[in-house]
């Protein structure tokens, strides 16, 4: 699917040059707000200068990655943008990650340092941060500003090969490096330079019609990519950027709430997040409460379900605010296709992606790389500006993954192993080619739970398979299929279970069911039977509710009986 490039704008800037323009026309308009703290675009853009300036003289050079380790607040963004402005690129790692976690997404960015908290150090390391990388930690106070008591000399620098230009006004250098889950059991580092990113926003803030009257939310953590779109959406068109605080956007309450008090105008939220919003606003919509401001609900991260979308329409009118959804994937930069939905697209099987974004060709492909009918499933190849530079210290997965374009002599594609079929010009996606999952909104490699299990001293083999849900796009869990080791005399239950793998798995990838096997089924071809799987899983399911009910009919019984032998001991009848 091509979409017309002469709509595009010349790329000859940098995002933090895009900022800048802003600051330029509109100092005095709020920027930033976290709870009750507010910046302007002059007070933001000279706080970031000065912490830039303070990377810069504690030896942080054009080309450098630094790692980006905070809490919620106004200093993610100032300390986000002042690695740019230092011509660096930030490697965003959530604090509530397990330690495992932080430390492997620390070891192959090897970043040159690591802006922190002690705080946060002293929570992941109770024993003290590893002498690795208590070298490489610069602390960010809690005034925003850094607190540099060293330099990085020259033998600790470790340059990014190959991934970026050192001219940090070249639009070409890296801008950050996110992490999503790998195939091998580890998470994989995607490069985006900032010339991705640039693509992104001049082919989709004109069809959004933002503008500076617009207050954007901050709701997702940095380390999943809807971040970069809502914080440069905002920054780069003169808006003012809501941070959400965590304990905030966990309560849709608390958050309808938020988005009624700061005007919120662009939303941007996965499908699972928004179906929760949507029951708050349908409960206090009818209490009477004022309708909300915005102009923009824009879904991404998940297959969407039409059938919950449908709830939202009896709150408010179609395109009032608009809906949004937008296909896409960390290796293409955020977003790859659009579609407005309307009511009519209630009914529709599967879930409407739309079409390519300008800037992006979509194709669908069989495995001989012909294109499919329309009609017929095929996997979606993703062409065009906002490709990835690669994979972090991968060349040999950026070969198999980002693969030259047949029908574009010197381009690339970017292998999205997502299927969806063509219907009217219109996409409708299907479901991932290989084994990788959408959990309420989060994409998790089977591969890197199953080795996690695998490493407890009790469990030989795990097989990871999705919960099944209503919505066949998307899974409502994962189920962990466990072989015991021989000679256990005692087997781990799912607390423990669970217990032990939050210090290496962040929640969302811990799985909610746990189930032990003799062996695990293999069809006739030697592969593993998940149907056979499903099928034992349902069973147990089945017996585990019947078991419930006699429990309740037994207790009930219990009482009753309890209740008939206390009225005999005080002289009433048990029949009349």
């Amino acid at each position: 699917m091509t979409q017309d490039k002469k709509t595009l704008y010349a790329h000859n800037d940098s995002l933090h040059g895009r900022f800048e323009q802003q600051t330029a026309h509109w100092p005095q308009r709020i920027a930033l707000s976290y709870r009750n703290q507010h910046l302007t675009y002059q007070q933001l853009n000279e706080k970031a200068n000065a912490s830039a300036e303070q990377l810069r003289s504690a030896g942080i050079c054009p080309g450098d990655l630094v790692a980006l380790m905070l809490p919620r607040g106004l200093d993610q963004v100032i300390q986000l943008l002042a690695i740019l402005k230092a011509g660096a690129g930030y490697v965003p790692i959530d604090p509530n990650y397990p330690v495992e976690r932080v430390e492997w997404m620390l070891e192959s960015s090897n970043p040159i340092c690591l802006l922190t908290q002690p705080d946060i150090c002293d929570r992941l390391w109770e024993t003290g941060l590893p002498e690795s990388l208590s070298k490489r930690v610069l602390w960010v106070d809690t005034h925003e500003s850094l607190s540099i008591t060293r330099t990085i000399a020259d033998s600790e620098r470790s340059a990014l090969p190959s991934l970026n230009n050192t001219d940090t006004g070249n639009p070409l250098t890296l801008a950050y490096i996110i992490f999503t889950s790998g195939s091998t059991g580890k998470p994989k580092g995607v490069a985006v330079g900032h010339h991705q990113v640039i693509s992104l926003l001049d082919a989709v803030i004109p069809k959004l019609r933002c503008d500076h009257t617009d207050v954007w939310t901050l709701f997702h953590s940095l380390a999943f990519d809807f971040s970069v779109w809502e914080i440069w959406g905002a920054l780069t068109t003169g808006g003012r950027l809501c941070i959400v605080p965590q304990d905030i956007a966990w309560s849709p309450d608390s958050f309808s709430t938020l988005l009624r008090e700061e005007q919120v105008t662009i939303l941007n939220q996965t499908p699972s997040a928004f179906y929760a919003l949507t029951q708050t606003e349908s409960r206090i919509g009818a209490q009477g409460s004022p309708a909300l401001a915005l102009r923009n609900v824009i879904f991404g991260g998940e297959a969407l379900n039409m059938h919950q979308i449908k709830r939202w329409w009896t709150c408010y009118s179609p395109g009032q605010p608009r809906l949004i959804n937008m296909y896409g994937i960390t290796e293409t930069t955020v977003h790859v296709t659009w579609i407005e939905l309307t009511p009519d697209m209630a009914e529709t099987d599967g879930s409407p992606i739309g079409e390519a974004i300008p800037g992006l060709d979509v194709y669908l492909l069989d495995n001989t790389l012909s294109h499919v009918a329309d009609g017929e499933p095929g996997e979606m190849y993703v062409g065009g500006q906002q490709l990835a530079l690669g994979y972090l210290g991968r060349p040999d997965l950026t070969a198999s993954r980002f693969i030259a374009n047949p029908f574009q002599p010197g381009e690339r594609l970017y292998r999205s192993g997502d299927l969806a079929i063509r219907r009217e010009g219109q996409l409708f996606y299907v479901g991932r080619a290989d084994r990788q999952l959408k959990v309420r909104g989060f994409r998790i490699e089977p591969a890197e739970v199953e080795a996690a299990i695998e490493t407890h001293p009790a469990i030989q083999r795990c097989a990871i398979l999705p919960q099944p849900s209503n919505n066949a796009q998307t899974a409502d869990g994962l189920i962990a299929f466990l072989i015991a080791k021989p000679n256990m005399s005692a087997l781990p239950d799912a607390l423990t279970l669970r217990h032990y793998l939050t210090a290496q798995l962040p929640v969302h990838c811990l799985p909610s069911t746990f189930l032990y096997l003799e062996t695990l089924p293999l069809t006739v071809n030697g592969k593993l039977d998940q149907s056979a799987l499903l099928q034992h899983w349902r069973s147990q399911q089945h017996q585990n509710s019947h078991q419930r009910r006699l429990d309740l009919l037994h207790a009930r019984l219990t009482v009753t009986t309890q209740s008939s032998h206390t009225k005999n001991r005080e002289g009433d009848c048990l029949y009349e």
